[in-house]
């Protein structure tokens, strides 16, 4: 399981993709957590992080914690934060340890996109 964890940044209207690749582990901690002060917001544009997880093929027990830390640093820095491309069995991990009740999970980015347009007419 010695797959190199990599991330590819996107902006869109509303906020930020993440296209990640590798295995989730202890190792990809340095390189998702310190992109930027997560705690102090996306910066410009917007307020969504979309967490692109269909090049992730593996997530152990650290991976899950940094993703925890990534989506309560989510909360201090105000953006909403949703995945899409996670495997019906982490999934079920997410679920089980409550990552879901603040990373909302759906089958493909058009999905994300069109419920954070959703979002934002309901703003309006």
């Amino acid at each position: 399981m010695d797959n190199q964890f990599l991330i590819q940044r996107r902006s869109f209207g509303h906020g930020v993709i993440l296209d990640m690749s590798g295995d989730l582990t202890k190792q990809a901690e340095e390189t998702l957590l310190g992109m930027r002060a997560w705690e102090t917001g996306l910066g410009s544009p917007g307020s969504y992080l979309i967490l692109n997880c269909t090049r992730v093929p593996y997530i152990n027990s650290a991976g899950i914690a940094v993703l925890i830390r990534l989506v309560r640093a989510g909360l201090k820095g105000k953006f909403r934060t949703f995945a899409y491309g996670v495997t019906p069995h982490f999934q079920k991990l997410f679920r089980m340890v409550g990552l879901t009740e603040y990373l909302m999970i759906y089958p493909d980015e058009y999905s994300v996109l069109q419920r954070i347009e959703d979002l934002e007419q309901a703003k309006m």
